[in-house]
Formats: C-alpha cells, sequence, structure tokens
C-alpha cells in the first residue's frame, strides 16, 4: 500500500474517490474544451480501460457482498428487511451493473475505433 499524506493507509474507497474526483474533472474541462479528434481518441482510450476496471471491481464486490457475514449475525438498520435478503440482491445488483459496464465497454471500444478513423481537412 502507498502512504498517503496524512500518514494513513491509502485503501480501495480512498482510491475510488481520487478517480472519481479526477474524472469529473476531466468532463468540466472537455465541456470547455473546442472539439478535437486527439482528445476524443484520448478519451476513448482512457474510458474502456475504466470501464473493464469498474466491471472487475463489480465483480469483486458483488462476490463480497455474496459472502458477507457468513458465520456471523448481520442485521439490517431499518429492523423491517430481511439482512440475507438484502444482501442478496445487493449482489444481485453487482452483477447486473457487471453486466451493463460490459454492454458500456463494448460501445465504448466501438467509438474508440470508429473515431480513430475520422479526422478534419485543414481549411
Amino acid at each position: 500500500m502507498t502512504a498517503t499524506p496524512n500518514g494513513g493507509r491509502t485503501t480501495a474507497p480512498i482510491r475510488a474517490e481520487a478517480g472519481e474526483r479526477a474524472w469529473t474533472e476531466a468532463a468540466r474541462l472537455q465541456l470547455r474544451a473546442e472539439p478535437a479528434h486527439a482528445d476524443f481518441y484520448a478519451l476513448a482510450a482512457a474510458i474502456v480501460p475504466t470501464l473493464d476496471t469498474m466491471q472487475d471491481l463489480a465483480g469483486v464486490l458483488g462476490d463480497q457482498v455474496a459472502e458477507y457475514g457468513r458465520g456471523r449475525a448481520v442485521y439490517d438498520d431499518t429492523r423491517s428487511y430481511d439482512p440475507e435478503a438484502r444482501l442478496a440482491e445487493a449482489a444481485d445488483d453487482l452483477r447486473q451493473l457487471g453486466h451493463a459496464l460490459g454492454v458500456a465497454r463494448r460501445h465504448a471500444n466501438r467509438f474508440w475505433s470508429a473515431i480513430s478513423h475520422i479526422g478534419v481537412e485543414a481549411q
């Protein structure tokens, strides 16, 4: 693990928050940018592996959530919903998210391929 400036340890949520901030900044910058082939291509080149990673993370979380609390008593903080049912639903949501991310990745990859063939004639 990498040490953080405050002396703590880097965790998955800390790195995910940093990634979210970076993507938010990228979207903000692109909103103000002139449309450019190089940017389209570079962004697609970053989106495709990001979606791959998100799909992998959804799978890891799905497996972890499906096994969460095994051997221990689990509870739902509303005390009105079966915690095992809620965990099963959460794991299923992550499986569906993983599938949707795979579909999104295929679309992003097709965009990346298509945009690589496009240019603008010089004036």
